[in-house]
């Protein structure tokens, strides 16, 4: 287990490391897909969103992307575990952006996010 820590505040726990990609990502408050970025990293626990306009922690997201070679879409709730803004850099490894933590990911999507992992040889990043 890995700990995300800006002070002595534990902003993120993660069992699995994240791995460098650069995937589309749709997401909103519902299933309505309002708000589109990209992904810098992934894992089967959760995503790093590149953006701008980051939201709150704890923030309860709708998340859809496309793994590259897939016919169907990963989609699942999420939160937004932690976020990298201007001034608050918590992680300089990371831009601008929120970590989402994913919730009821499917048995089918967590292997598809294992197997692109593999097969594409992706660094870890923790």
């Amino acid at each position: 287990m890995r700990y995300l820590f800006a002070g002595n505040t534990v902003l993120e726990q993660r069992y699995e490391p994240r791995y460098k990609t650069r995937l589309a990502i749709y997401y909103g408050p519902r299933e309505e897909k309002i708000m589109t970025d990209y992904a810098v990293n992934v894992s089967t626990g959760g995503i790093f969103i590149e953006t701008v306009k980051p939201m709150p922690v704890d923030t309860a997201l709708y998340v859809e992307f496309m793994l590259p070679a897939t016919d169907s879409p990963i989609a699942c709730k999420s939160r937004v575990a932690w976020i990298n803004e201007p001034g608050e850099m918590h992680s300089s490894d990371h831009p601008i952006g929120m970590g989402l933590q994913f919730f009821g990911l499917s048995l089918e999507n967590i292997h598809a996010i294992r197997d692109f992992i593999d097969e594409n040889g992706l660094e870890p990043t923790w």
